[in-house]
């Protein structure tokens, strides 16, 4: 029985013993972790805010690539600032598009004739008043210096340097409205109607085309003969008025003619139209800018090519006495001021601004590239907080800092600027172009109005 009972107490001995050293580790284990670590594995996080120097800059010309036409004269009411839009546009034809037999044509004093000429202007949108008269002057290019094909075109191209000086060439003048007033109303607010722009050119205009198609039929093969040969295109340049800023969506020209048909007389066309298989150039002139660009206590972005806001990033701050610290984030808010202009024709705000490196403006645009959220992002507007917010430019801080440049005066600079994006069915963007469109946005900020940005550190203990 002894035996039995000293057994008893040696095995009751042991397991208090165990739960006595169980009791004491689970005491310990909130801070295990910790005390195994070496000390300098410990991280910790930390929070600054710096000053951001922000003016306005005009905007340089830059590559553009795009399809779309602006045409107008528009005087913005908030800024008292003008902006003016002129195009070229060049025509493209259907390879080997063929016309009736010579015999079949319609001839007077046995020559081909044409019995009209029309282009047309197609309205894709417009700002300003529908009734509001413009003054449009339409003149023909010259063959023997076409705008060159494979290179990036700007947009400060000088169209007059492309303009036809031989005496037969198309020199038109005419006015135009939104509302096409010549056309009856049954037309006009039919559902199948386009808004258009149409401007009557000669007859003889297009008997000349016409003639040239029977006498070298190699020059209408396809779009490069055409315009070598036959029809380099036209300049459309705004003459008088104000008001009015139109899209234009697409131009065509079209040639009426009549030819027998069976014994019968018909009705033909030749049409070309102005796509982005060959060159549409937008050029445009902005006055009266310098008082916004010497403002001291805003910024201003403003499109068409106007004015852009200059970001000069404090990155020797950001890193002073944070040289081994790692930076999570950098967060910066582009605040915009309330437009308080009472005229019903405020310039609408630009939906997305691109952030890119002063030093890259150019080769961006050059080289269509995409945001690569390193040195190059794109923010949307929110009404939610009237303003553009680039939540984490991190990894643009971080590549300034280590490709510091001394000798370059810019190489902490960025530019703000309006783009438009295409996306793929993912949401990804697939490609960025310069906004062309009527915008203007007030920010705040300015050479002695400095904004924020807000970085978020981690870092280690040091022994």
């Amino acid at each position: 029985m002894n035996s039995i009972l000293h057994k008893l107490f040696i095995s009751t001995l042991i397991v208090l013993i165990t739960s006595i050293a169980l009791t004491s580790c689970d005491d310990e284990t909130g801070s295990l972790g910790i005390n195994t670590m070496p000390s300098t594995d410990q991280s910790r996080t930390s929070q600054a805010v710096y000053s951001v120097l922000t003016r306005s800059v005009a905007a340089d010309s830059l590559a553009a690539f795009t399809s779309d036409c602006y045409l107008g004269r528009v005087t913005d009411p908030e800024t008292n600032s003008t902006t003016t839009a002129n195009f070229i546009a060049q025509f493209a034809t259907l390879e080997n598009d063929d016309l009736p037999p010579l015999y079949t044509m319609h001839k007077e004093d046995g020559l081909v004739v044409a019995d009209s000429v029309v282009l047309n202007l197609y309205i894709k949108s417009y700002y300003g008043d529908s009734v509001n008269s413009m003054k449009l002057g339409v003149y023909e290019l010259d063959s023997a210096n076409v705008l060159p094909e494979g290179e990036n075109l700007y947009t400060n191209v000088n169209p007059e340097d492309y303009v036809s000086t031989k005496v037969d060439a198309i020199r038109k003048e005419t006015s135009f409205a939104v509302a096409d007033f010549d056309i009856d109303d049954t037309i006009r607010y039919a559902s199948n109607y386009s808004k258009n722009i149409r401007i009557v050119l000669p007859a003889d205009y297009g008997s000349k085309i016409l003639r040239l198609y029977y006498e070298h039929p190699e020059y209408f093969k396809n779009s490069y003969s055409l315009i070598h040969h036959v029809m380099p295109g036209f300049y459309f340049k705004i003459l008088g008025g104000n008001g009015t800023m139109v899209n234009i969506d697409i131009s065509t020209l079209t040639i009426f003619f009549r030819y027998t048909s069976n014994d019968t007389t018909a009705v033909g066309i030749k049409r070309v139209a102005a796509t982005s298989e060959v060159i549409q150039c937008n050029y445009f002139e902005n006055r009266n800018l310098q008082p916004l660009l010497e403002a001291e206590e805003y910024t201003f972005v403003k499109s068409p090519v106007a004015i852009f806001t200059e970001i000069e990033l404090p990155v020797d701050s950001i890193y002073l006495n944070h040289t081994n610290d790692s930076i999570n984030s950098a967060k910066l808010v582009m605040q915009r001021y309330n437009n308080e202009e009472n005229s019903g024709y405020a310039l609408p705000m630009p939906s997305k601004l691109l952030m890119v490196r002063k030093t890259e403006l150019h080769k961006f645009f050059e080289q269509r590239q995409v945001p690569d959220n390193k040195t190059s992002f794109i923010s949307d507007f929110s009404t939610t907080y009237n303003s553009y917010t680039f939540s984490n430019i991190a990894n643009l801080i971080s590549y300034l800092h280590k490709n510091r440049d001394a000798d370059d005066p810019d190489w902490n600079k960025v530019i703000l600027l309006p783009v438009t994006t295409n996306s793929n069915s993912f949401g990804s963007v697939i490609a960025v172009n310069n906004d062309l469109s009527l915008a203007s946005v007030k920010l705040v900020g300015g050479p002695s109005n400095p904004i924020s940005i807000s970085v978020v550190y981690s870092s280690f203990n040091q022994q």
